[in-house]
């Protein structure tokens, strides 16, 4: 009879530990939000990120992390909303990759996040950026889901690593500044 009881526990305490477990991630803050589109205005230009949750690729706008493929959707157009003017997109995998950019009001840009092979073994793929023309651009968001990371993710991302991905990102920053022959890709 003792035996029969046990039996009867087990399953009970899975799901009190997986009612647990869903309880946490639902209370959990959301990482981004999926929408339509985003449209520029005249105060600010939008850029697209087109890529996929395999590439693990974090992108930023100078010192402020866009948002993580490695935690979107597998296919996702990541939308930043920014201010006209100069900026400098990084994107971090195994690498660091610098777009500078020089972006108009009222207006759409498109950029594609590629992976390459890694040559060295067993180490993460690494990361390129690629201009998309408006027609393309166009094209790739129909593909994949339109999101937006929150403002909550990019606090707790920086807060994560005791700031370390914040400190490399400003150490990128400031060598694509001081390179005087980095050339508009975006524009």
């Amino acid at each position: 009879m003792k035996k029969s009881n046990l039996w009867l526990g087990i399953p009970a305490i899975t799901l009190i530990f997986g009612m647990a477990v869903l309880g946490a991630c639902s209370s959990s803050p959301k990482t981004y939000s999926v929408i339509d589109q985003v449209m520029p205005d005249d105060q600010s230009a939008v850029v697209y990120f087109w890529g996929s949750s395999g590439f693990k690729a974090i992108i930023w706008d100078g010192e402020t992390p866009i948002g993580d493929f490695g935690e979107g959707p597998f296919l996702a157009n990541m939308a930043w909303k920014t201010t006209p003017g100069e900026h400098y997109f990084l994107a971090n995998t195994f690498n660091w990759i610098t777009m500078k950019a020089n972006l108009e009001p009222n207006k759409r840009y498109f950029v594609q996040v590629m992976s390459l092979p890694n040559p060295v073994p067993f180490a993460k793929d690494m990361v390129a950026l690629r201009v998309l023309n408006q027609v393309a651009g166009e094209e790739l968001i129909k593909q994949g889901k339109i999101v937006l990371f929150t403002d909550g993710w990019r606090t707790k991302f920086l807060q994560d690593k005791r700031g370390k991905r914040l400190q490399e990102a400003q150490e990128q920053l400031q060598k694509a500044r001081n390179d005087t022959s980095m050339e508009i890709t975006l524009r």
